[in-house]
């Protein structure tokens, strides 16, 4: 998939300041021309963090028995920080602010794109959505 550049660069530039995260050290070399990308499997580390993908809102209507409460999402978030000997964790999310409070009080590892009232005014909801997925797609390990 290719994500467009001005909003690659926003994800870049959070993974840089936030999450010690560079395409040098983790090697995830990106190409501006995808035909060229030739990458041989397992030569990319991924940057020191965890990514993770917790769907809320209408998700958790929907599959109430296959969404985790939040509690249980720490627990099992904790558990693959320990697996992979990682410190952080990036949280990409659709969760209302009343969870994302109590998210930050049970894992303060965690690490979250939160933009600024303009950046929300000019990526909208589909551009966040993607700097969430680009962050995500750069670390070493995902769930």
């Amino acid at each position: 998939m290719v994500f467009a550049k001005h909003l690659r660069v926003v994800g870049d530039e959070f993974r840089h300041k936030y999450l010690q995260s560079t395409d040098e050290a983790d090697r995830t070399h990106y190409k501006e021309d995808w035909t060229q990308m030739k990458v041989k499997m397992g030569t990319a580390l991924g940057g020191p963090y965890l990514g993770v993908h917790l769907r809320r809102k209408d998700f958790v209507w929907g599959h109430r028995e296959d969404v985790p409460s939040l509690q249980g999402a720490v627990k099992k978030i904790r558990s693959l920080l320990e697996m992979h000997k990682l410190e952080k964790v990036f949280v990409a999310t659709d969760a209302v602010e009343e969870e994302i409070e109590l998210l930050k009080q049970l894992l303060p590892e965690m690490v979250r794109f939160e933009p600024s009232w303009e950046e929300l005014e000019l990526y909208k909801d589909g551009g966040l959505a993607v700097i969430d997925q680009w962050i995500c797609a750069h670390a070493s390990s995902l769930d």
